[in-house]
């Protein structure tokens, strides 16, 4: 009986163990979504993030997508990688030039939103950012950060909203900002 209740004291310590590790770690990248012929998708060990590969002929020019087609930049299992597990987004318009697709968290009060603002409005955040390629801005908010990338003919907004916001939420939008810059046509 004592042996018993030794194991299972060892036992439970190994899955504490196990879960704090996991969530100190990069998130894994389901079998699914790892390669396809048009799409490249991989994890990287130095950030917990996705990069994909997507052929200039398949990118499409930001500036000319309606809020359901901005909706179709990301994939939702990719995006609940990369930020926290999120629904189907919601194409969303609001004026006349910005347009883009909300993704609400599955549980709490987060959400991500990707959208595409007039050209122009790239250096629209407060502090700088180095995203690859290209550098965009970012502004951090009580409630958000929100990252701003120029890309041909706009302006790429990804904000993250939570309750309360730290620099995770602007390293989380910095994220999802790169795997959508894959996709459409930069300059």
């Amino acid at each position: 009986m004592r042996r018993q209740a030794g194991l299972s004291a060892i036992a439970l310590v190994g899955v504490v163990a196990g879960c704090t590790a996991g969530e100190s770690g990069p998130p894994t990248v389901p079998p699914a979504a790892q390669t396809s012929t048009t799409e490249e998708v991989t994890s990287s060990a130095a950030a917990p993030s996705l990069t994909r590969t997507v052929s200039p002929e398949q990118r499409r020019r930001l500036a000319d997508l309606t809020p359901e087609q901005v909706c179709g930049l990301v994939d939702v299992g990719d995006l609940s990688a990369l930020a926290f597990p999120v629904d189907s987004g919601h194409p969303r318009e609001v004026g006349f030039a910005v347009r883009g697709c909300s993704f609400q968290a599955r549980s709490g009060e987060r959400s991500v939103v990707i959208g595409a603002q007039p050209e122009g409005y790239g250096t629209l955040g407060r502090e700088e950012v180095d995203l690859g390629p290209v550098r965009g801005s970012q502004t951090l908010h009580a409630s958000d950060c929100t990252v701003f990338v120029p890309v041909a003919g706009a302006t790429l907004q990804v904000s993250v909203t939570a309750g309360e916001t730290s620099a995770e939420q602007c390293q989380t939008a910095q994220h999802v900002a790169q795997y959508v810059l894959a996709a459409v046509v930069q300059s």
